[in-house]
């Protein structure tokens, strides 16, 4: 059966026309025309079939093979050897089912072949094959006019993969998803991490309004979102569970077109694990990690919310807590103790602040508090009772501590509506608390800032000094009381200032010490008086005084030894006079530097002896060569008694374990005479000379000799 066929002329017919029977010569031509024409035609629909993509068939009314692409062929390769014009398609299907061709057909093999026939008889249906070579076949066929029927076949089987890949990356994916249907509003599908995530059973979610996923405040916002392309791992989304419960989420979106209908393919990230950790980050960086007080910059960003915020008369006082005595907890007792007695301290300080108040830890042992409406009789009188409660005894681990505190306060408006300003007047009070008597509490007075002011010029001239060397050393005489001679010079530091004078050494070695800069200045002063002493006669000395500081900092040794190497000055004519400040600092560093120095042969002297605690024990552990009576005995030598057998008890202790002892302050003959009757070595005093600078101690020593 052939094209004729398809064309309305069966066979027999044809047949006649082709061999002549016709008796009507006339019509020859005609025919011949027609059979060319149709043969022409059937070769344009065979080139026109074979240029289509997808397979091409073509059926006859009794569902006849009569014409197939090659595309068609192809796609039933394993049923090819059956395609034949005339063939009935469903006795080619039960071959191809005999042979395992369809495995659809497997175990229902008359049940398949009818519906796929029925399939064919409602054209216009498209629907799935699946063949044994595990392609997929879609199958759309359509009636033709005058009867027969047309059938596409397209090779789906790459898009089945990437559907059954999508598939399974959706319902298996561990990250939340689902499909929403932009149409509806409702969700299509979702997997079973978004089913566990918002607390739905299986299926409970299919045409679930999506409304119903989120707040009513927010479901205008996330409309919009699920109707657009969107990715941002910031936003952060509350969804709503089954529960009511909220769920922090970050949403990706994904439009798409799925079968007939918009889609979107929205992704959830569950956040709320991030979310939690971002809240404890963003707490931690605003307080403190022992106590869970508030840190420095949670106060002070609360301060400047405060005084920002704050009407014209209302009061708020800023207030510095720091503790007495805390840092010998720490040195004695290790850092865990001192944890403890901070937290306890928090503790004790929370239950005495109002609530509008803000607790703060804002330095080691230093807290601070705000107070909101709180008058400053009533900032006093909560001050007063912190330091009441801090000097009760703290018991950690069968251990009684004790420490303390001192406040100092300043408030807005009447000092200063300034957050920065407000916090260094309180800073100022507590300085000038602590320096008149710890354990009290004081506030701001305007003194204390031009105090500071002066102060902060002062410590800038001093550095300019330092790094200028406009520092100078003087010398004052050590005399032996029995014959007058001077045996030894102390070098005493000086600071002439252009505008200010003569500035009081009480007044700048303390200062340089708090600026760090005592380092510098000590190295000048033993290296300048090194290298003075050597233009003196050999059996004078000199004595140079030590800061505790530089026993802290480790240097002074290699100082020492370097002044005396530069200079050339023998260890034995240089004295070091330390105070009781230097054996009271914990360790054995103190005790290691003194030996070492007198291994050298450098004399070490006790200044100021008598006006500390433990001087009896420190001169049995420690390598002294000389002691130094204070000047305060001296000054009040013949008005108190008791000044009077100091002095002797301290000579008659330094005859005994064989020191030399040495008077300060000796200003009038009647006192050095009546230390020499008692036996003491060795005066200094403005009676024997005032400090000079070195040319007036060489013309001196030239007029000795």
């Amino acid at each position: 059966m052939g094209i004729c066929v398809y064309l309305g002329l069966d066979n027999e017919k044809a047949d006649t026309v082709k061999s002549g029977a016709i008796g009507d010569d006339t019509t020859m031509p005609s025919l011949d025309t027609a059979l060319q024409a149709a043969s022409l035609a059937e070769k344009r629909l065979r080139e026109a079939i074979e240029a289509i993509p997808q397979g091409i068939v073509f059926l006859d009314e009794e569902d006849r093979y009569i014409l197939w692409n090659e595309r068609y062929a192809e796609i039933y390769e394993k049923s090819a050897d059956l395609l034949k014009p005339g063939v009935r398609l469903a006795d080619a299907l039960r071959i191809g089912i005999e042979r395992g061709d369809y495995p659809e057909a497997t175990g229902q093999e008359e049940q398949w072949l009818s519906s796929r026939i029925a399939q064919l008889h409602q054209p216009g249906r498209r629907h799935e094959q699946r063949l044994s070579n595990g392609r997929c076949i879609m199958i759309e066929e359509r009636r033709i006019e005058g009867g027969g029927t047309i059938g596409i076949r397209v090779d789906i089987t790459d898009l089945k993969q990437k559907e059954e890949t999508f598939r399974l990356l959706f319902e298996l994916n561990p990250l939340p998803m689902l499909v929403y249907d932009q149409e509806t509003g409702r969700v299509r599908a979702a997997n079973e991490a978004a089913y566990a995530l918002l607390g739905y059973g299986p299926g409970e979610m299919d045409s679930l309004p999506a409304r119903a996923l989120f707040p009513a405040s927010l479901w205008q916002n996330a409309s919009e979102l699920l109707a657009t392309d969107h990715s941002d791992a910031n936003d952060c989304w509350q969804m709503l569970r089954r529960d009511g419960t909220c769920v922090d989420t970050a949403i990706s979106t994904r439009l798409s077109g799925l079968e007939d209908h918009a889609g979107t393919i929205v992704s959830i990230f569950d956040v709320t694990e991030r979310r939690r950790i971002e809240q404890r980050m963003a707490h931690m960086a605003r307080h403190d990690e022992l106590t869970g007080l508030a840190n420095r910059a949670h106060c002070r960003e609360h301060l400047r919310d405060l005084l920002d915020r704050a009407g014209s008369t209302e009061t708020i006082t800023f207030a510095l807590v720091d503790l007495d005595h805390f840092k010998p907890v720490n040195d004695t007792y290790g850092h865990h103790f001192g944890d403890v007695v901070l937290t306890e301290t928090a503790t004790r300080m929370r239950e005495l602040i109002p609530p509008d108040a803000l607790l703060c830890r804002v330095g080691g042992d230093e807290f601070a508090v705000i107070f909101r409406r709180s008058s400053l009789t009533q900032a006093e009188l909560v001050a007063k009772s912190i330091i009441t409660t801090l000097s009760e005894p703290f018991f950690v681990q069968g251990h009684m501590i004790h420490i303390g505190a001192t406040i100092g306060f300043a408030s807005s408006p009447y000092d200063t509506r300034e957050a920065e300003t407000l916090m260094r007047y309180a800073d100022l009070a507590l300085y000038a608390a602590k320096g008149e008597r710890r354990g009290t509490c004081r506030g701001f007075e305007a003194g204390m800032d031009a105090a500071a002011q002066e102060k902060n010029r002062l410590e800038k001239d001093l550095r300019a000094a330092v790094r200028q060397g406009s520092l100078e050393v003087h010398y004052q005489p050590i005399v032996d009381l029995q014959t007058g001679a001077v045996e030894c010079y102390e070098a005493l530091l000086r600071w002439n200032h252009p505008e200010r004078g003569a500035v009081p050494p009480d007044v700048f070695v303390p200062l340089a010490e708090e600026m760090g800069l005592i380092d510098p200045i000590g190295r000048f002063v033993l290296g300048s008086a090194c290298a003075e002493a050597m233009r003196w006669p050999a059996h004078v000395r000199v004595a140079v005084n030590v800061s505790p500081l530089q026993f802290r900092n480790g240097n002074l040794l290699s100082t020492v030894i370097n002044a005396l190497s530069t200079s050339g000055l023998a260890a034995e004519r240089l004295e070091l006079e330390i105070t009781e400040a230097v054996l009271m600092e914990k360790g054995p560093r103190p005790a290691a530097i003194i030996r070492n120095l007198r291994a050298f042969g450098i004399g070490i002297s006790l200044d100021d002896f008598g006006t500390g605690y433990s001087s009896l024990s420190y001169l049995l552990n420690y390598p002294f060569t000389k002691i130094k009576i204070d000047k305060s005995f001296i000054l009040n030598l013949h008005q108190e008694a008791s000044s009077r057998a100091v002095i002797r008890a301290v000579i008659g202790l330094g005859r005994s374990l064989g020191l030399t002892v040495t008077a300060e302050g000796i200003e009038h003959e009647i006192d050095r005479d009546y230390l020499r009757e008692e036996g003491c070595t060795q005066g200094q005093g403005y009676l024997f000379g005032h400090a000079e600078p070195p040319l007036a101690i060489a013309a001196a020593q030239c007029r000795a000799a």
